[in-house]
């Protein structure tokens, strides 16, 4: 049974895995804006100490920290990661424990349930069991997740293709699996004019050659974005057309591996890495073309930004991004890891400024209509209080 505090409010503690500025942490901090207060009170742990958790400070929100907790396995640092979750559990006494990301999912489950928390409830932003992983490494993340997830009460997919591969896989009883796709708030996304915007891109890449087409994208820089793939796409469009610059803004772990690849292929004049760039999206009118070449992906709020932004989207058919992205229509569907079709269609929108306009207009007007955020808060209460 569900209690309440002593205001009436049910407490909600979110954890999430990673500390950084991603999906799922974009996710938990527009629960925390949009939640109505007079029915919920919240508090959020992570792990590491990263710019997340100065969001959700910022928002008079309690953190707790977990040190030990990351993406990578370990079993010793994971071991310390349950306890330090179960510490935290019993102290903040949570009605709902809402988990993010599958470290968080797989422990905090347990941890929470042995702390007798009365909801349990995860959000999944792309199985992980999907990552390019060894065979065997898939197989044991498919059967820890369907493990933890026999603690849950629920289960919200952030696209209908995690809802789908969750029954496909067995991974949950489709009683526990529902869709909710992230949605996203136009009056929060003030964006640069289109001048102001690449002048500042420029200035901050120290580039001196005032490209005349820009392509751009916001991702982390992790294996999963597909961004090596991107680069080499680059080293063939540059051939032909010189000028052509790449923005690549973004962080991660991978940086030094883009790095070298870009050197390699003698890109260091044409593709920029924007290392860590405050409220990326407002940038966004900078490019002639928003470019996300996922190899794996949950349901990308970048996408929805660049949408907003009227910029005309090329992305893979991986994950979510077939939700927002219909082929032809409001934007360029491609297959995952391929240079070759990012080249393609790339040199589509740059001779066909047409359909460029076309579909930034079709994009924006698909995502105010079909991705509220205000329908994502009201499904997602109702799982609160179901």
């Amino acid at each position: 049974m569900t209690t309440f505090d002593k205001s009436g409010k049910r407490k909600i503690l979110f954890i999430s895995t990673k500390s950084v500025w991603g999906g799922a942490q974009r996710y938990i901090v527009d629960l925390i804006d949009y939640l109505p207060r007079d029915q919920f009170s919240m508090e959020v742990a992570a792990g590491g100490n990263g710019p997340f958790i100065t969001k959700v400070r910022e928002r008079g929100i309690t953190v707790y920290t977990i040190p030990e907790l990351d993406k990578l396995i370990d079993p010793i640092k994971d071991i310390r990661s349950l306890f330090t979750m179960y510490k935290i559990i019993k102290k903040a006494k949570p009605d709902i424990l809402h988990l993010n990301s599958s470290k968080a999912t797989g422990l905090g489950a347990i941890a929470g349930w042995l702390a007798g928390v009365p909801k349990i409830i995860s959000s999944t932003h792309g199985w992980p069991f999907l990552e390019s992983r060894p065979q065997w490494q898939r197989r044991l993340i498919k059967q820890l997740e369907r493990f933890s997830l026999f603690f849950h009460d629920a289960v919200i997919c952030v696209s209908e293709f995690d809802y789908l591969m969750g029954i496909h896989e067995n991974i949950s009883p489709v009683k526990k699996l529902i869709t909710i796709q992230n949605g996203i708030d136009p009056k929060k996304h003030v964006f640069l004019d289109k001048t102001t915007a690449r002048e500042r891109l420029f200035e901050k890449a120290g580039v001196n050659i005032k490209s005349n087409f820009v392509i751009g994208t916001i991702a982390e820089y992790t294996q999963n974005k597909g961004l090596s793939y991107l680069i080499e796409a680059a080293a063939h469009v540059v051939n032909v057309e010189p000028n052509i610059i790449f923005f690549l803004i973004g962080w991660g772990e991978e940086k030094a591996f883009l790095e070298e690849k870009i050197e390699g292929r003698r890109l260091q004049n044409n593709v920029f890495l924007l290392e860590s760039l405050p409220e990326a999206f407002s940038y966004l009118k900078a490019f002639d073309v928003f470019l996300l070449p996922s190899v794996k992906e949950g349901f990308a709020y970048v996408l929805l930004e660049a949408a907003l932004a009227e910029i005309p989207i090329i992305t893979t058919r991986v994950g979510g991004n077939p939700e927002i992205i219909d082929n032809l229509q409001n934007g360029l569907l491609i297959k995952p890891a391929s240079p070759e079709e990012i080249i393609n269609a790339i040199s589509y929108l740059k001779r066909d400024a047409g359909d460029r306009i076309i579909f930034g207009e079709s994009a924006r007007r698909k995502v105010i209509k079909d991705f509220s955020i205000e329908a994502m808060i009201k499904k997602t209460i109702a799982v609160y209080t179901d």
